[in-house]
């Protein structure tokens, strides 16, 4: 083999190829270089990046939180300014029932119907206006409604009424203080004039006519069909007729 030495191999075919060799080397590492520059730059952006957008995050983190905190403060005083004004309304409160029960129970006088006790009998009711037949356990008023009682005497004429008003106006009537005055049924009428009745107790004058020395017609509150029932006090005559038209009314109640 024969040996070849370092001018000979300069000189020879193979010293341009070691030449070109080494070149690309060189070649190659200048672009790897570059490249690696490159790439470094880019990680550095990316970190500057990456530092802004955090600051900026905290920035409004931050914001947020001192957007929440005021606002749960401003609720925090609110309720702690209505806890106050409620104790404020309780105690109040307190110190007027106090003050209520402090005070001596005086009894007013109650606007109720006489008591038991104070029951009219047969000396007052003719003082009160009214008349109690005992067989029937009814209490009848003296007048009529449009008249006045005064001094044991009726005063006026009665007036005529459809039979929805004269319901509510025996529900509004308030002679001798009691409160339960209605229209009376058909029967309880009969019961006035009947004196062949085994019940009969109403006696001369102790009931008036709607004026004196006249008849009229009274409403009961028995219903015949879609007509109701009246009454005549001076010739006893009765009949029905229809809600509309106008009669008298004689207010009666239980007792």
């Amino acid at each position: 083999m024969k040996n070849n030495s370092l001018p000979d191999f300069f000189s020879s075919s193979a010293e341009l190829a070691a030449i070109e060799h080494f070149l690309h080397l060189i070649a190659k590492t200048n672009t790897f270089d570059q490249r690696l520059d490159v790439l470094q730059e880019q990680l550095r952006q990316s970190e500057q990046q990456i530092t802004k957008d955090k600051q900026q995050y905290q920035e409004e983190i931050e914001k947020l939180t001192q957007k929440y905190n005021k606002q749960f403060d401003k609720k925090n005083a609110d309720l702690e300014t209505l806890e106050i004004r409620y104790r404020q309304e309780i105690d109040e409160l307190k110190q007027k029932l106090k003050q209520k029960n402090d005070k001596p129970n005086i009894m007013k006088p109650a606007e109720s119907q006489p008591s038991k006790k104070q029951a009219i009998n047969s000396v007052t009711e003719l003082e009160k206006g009214v008349w109690t037949d005992s067989k029937t356990s009814l209490m009848w008023a003296r007048i009529s409604i449009g008249q006045e009682w005064e001094s044991g005497r009726c005063l006026g004429r009665a007036t005529e009424l459809n039979l929805a008003d004269a319901k509510k106006s025996c529900q509004l009537f308030r002679l001798a203080g009691y409160k339960d005055w209605r229209l009376p049924t058909i029967e309880e009428l009969k019961t006035l004039i009947d004196e062949s009745g085994k019940n009969y107790q109403c006696g001369r004058h102790i009931l008036f006519n709607p004026a004196p020395a006249t008849s009229g017609w009274y409403w009961s509150s028995t219903q015949i069909g879609e007509k109701y029932a009246y009454l005549n006090f001076y010739n006893f005559h009765s009949g029905v007729d229809v809600y509309c038209n106008y009669r008298h009314v004689r207010p009666v109640r239980n007792i």
